[in-house]
């Protein structure tokens, strides 16, 4: 069991979190959330043992896991009964395989050899990782290093499994096995505490949700959606439908319409790429022979399952890798953000990153000045500007890396994962105040959350085993995608509105527009 009672934490800064009291019990999986920013992540590693490692905070109450101290529990007894996953799979990684990676916590714990070569092989199997086992895990797609990371922990057989959001990098059919893992896990009698944003994917499968907010629990258990959207979240889109209308399906109630995406661009093509390919040293092509065109206007979505070649695209296209084969033309200045924030983080307040690119463009200081305010409103992080990038929370992080590529005034701005880290409230604010401010110019992104996809996007680019496969309005290319066997399911919700042949909207506009059939 994972218990906190009366745990408070405060950070030398001054922010904290609790007094909380939470217990998850053997057979539970306890889905935490709440808005980015209000203290999930710290509640997660105070129930590790781990928030001392790094810092001289100060800690009152009481934290068990196993009727333990988590602090005090040596390696060896660590792996076998509690495994963590924090939020960056990349801080996680300690072996130069997949396979190896599997196997260290179990040699940790002294295992005999046969046991791990069949409790790797089980597990390389069940994380759809065999083909790689023995590649290295950076060389391996964002999202399959999150599924091996997972692996990781799980491996010794801990009996308390503790996740940050751990759908974070995963395709909508990946995000749903892992979860039907962690659902078995629970099943068979570990207590699992998972933090995740992704409530449409992941609320489903928890036998309770816990609601966060400044710091403190505000709802245990969650009951209906009306407290998630008191805080700007939002939970599964098809059961506020259901909320909305008391019904389980729908018929539109005038004659349906198909909706329209509107393309209307600005004549400026600010990236033509023409039959390009990329392979990494000593490996097959991961890119091949793709020609794209990002205009002025556009937000464009890239999509496909973990491994398909989203990030490596956009690498090309911002420049950051150079073609094997083909071209890339760019007009004008293209940023990029990485799909890990701290690789773009440097400086020592998020002042001083929001106006690092404008001091070496060399602005007057009244221009930098006025870019710093207009990019740290914009992405909702005026109020952090005095404080170190590293001592936020992972989708502050993001939204202060995206803000300093604001501030640079890019033609395209390129991003990858921007959900990473994010409520849905942070992501619609980023988003449109990313299309107020590109003026002229254009977002290219990477996402897995079909979500934020069909509402945001004007554009959708579907790669598969890095060779596009479909381009063009959001909800008719995703349906196709999926009803040609990709790992891309749409959310009940889209899929509602396209059977109903509806545009793609949230709930209650939806609700006003169908009745029960």
């Amino acid at each position: 069991m994972i218990a906190l009672s009366a745990a408070a934490y405060r950070y030398p800064g001054g922010s904290a979190i609790g007094p909380i009291d939470l217990t998850v019990a053997p057979g539970e999986l306890v889905l935490l959330t709440g808005p980015t920013g209000c203290g999930k992540s710290t509640l997660l590693r105070l129930a590790a043992g781990i928030l001392q490692r790094h810092g001289h905070g100060h800690g009152t109450g009481t934290v068990t896991v196993g009727g333990r101290d988590p602090g005090a529990l040596v390696a060896r007894d660590r792996v076998t009964m509690l495994g963590f996953v924090g939020q960056d799979p990349d801080d996680a990684v300690v072996a130069g395989s997949c396979a190896a990676e599997l196997a260290f916590g179990m040699e940790s714990a002294g295992f005999a050899p046969a046991r791990i070569g069949a409790r790797v092989a089980e597990l390389l199997a069940r994380l759809d990782l065999t083909a790689v086992a023995e590649r290295s895990p950076f060389a391996l797609s964002g999202g399959q290093r999150q599924r091996l990371v997972i692996g990781a922990a799980l491996a010794a057989g801990a009996g308390a499994l503790l996740l940050d959001e751990p759908l974070s990098q995963l395709d909508p059919e990946g995000a749903r096995a892992v979860m039907t893992l962690l659902r078995a896990l629970a099943d068979g009698g570990v207590a699992v505490l998972c933090v995740e944003h992704r409530l449409e994917i992941a609320m489903p499968f928890a036998t309770r949700t816990v609601l966060m907010d400044r710091g403190r629990v505000v709802a245990d258990p969650l009951v209906g959606s009306a407290p998630l959207r008191a805080l700007g979240l939002h939970g599964p889109a098809i059961e506020e439908l259901r909320e909305r209308t008391g019904a389980d399906a729908w018929r539109a109630r005038h004659t349906p319409l198909l909706a329209v995406q509107s393309m209307e661009y600005a004549i400026d093509t600010l990236i033509h790429s023409a039959d390009v390919s990329f392979a990494w040293p000593r490996q097959p092509r991961c890119i091949s022979d793709v020609s794209l065109q990002v205009r002025s206007g556009e937000r464009v979505a890239v999509v496909g399952a973990n491994g398909a070649g989203k990030s490596t695209l956009l690498g090309l296209v911002s420049g950051r890798l150079r073609p094997s084969a083909g071209r890339v033309i760019r007009a004008g200045r293209c940023v990029e953000v990485p799909q890990n924030p701290d690789l773009s983080l440097f400086n020592e307040t998020v002042d001083a990153e929001l106006a690092y690119g404008p001091e070496e463009a060399r602005l007057s200081p009244a221009e930098v000045r006025a870019r710093v305010a207009a990019g740290a409103a914009a992405l909702s992080v005026a109020d952090l500007l005095a404080r170190p990038p590293q001592a936020l929370s992972r989708g502050q992080r993001l939204r202060t890396a995206v803000a300093a590529a604001l501030t640079c005034a890019p033609r395209l701005l390129v991003l990858d994962e921007p959900t990473s880290g994010q409520d849905r409230d942070q992501v619609d604010r980023m988003l449109a105040a990313l299309s107020a401010n590109l003026r002229g110019g254009a977002v290219l992104f990477a996402s897995h959350d079909l979500d934020v996809v069909l509402r945001h996007a004007t554009r959708v680019v579907v790669l598969d085993h890095g060779r596009v496969v479909g381009d063009g309005a959001p909800l008719d290319t995703l349906r196709a995608a999926e009803a040609s066997g990709l790992p891309l399911p749409l959310p009940p919700l889209a899929a509602v509105c396209a059977a109903l042949r509806l545009p793609y909207c949230d709930p209650a506009t939806l609700a006003a527009l169908v009745e029960p059939a």
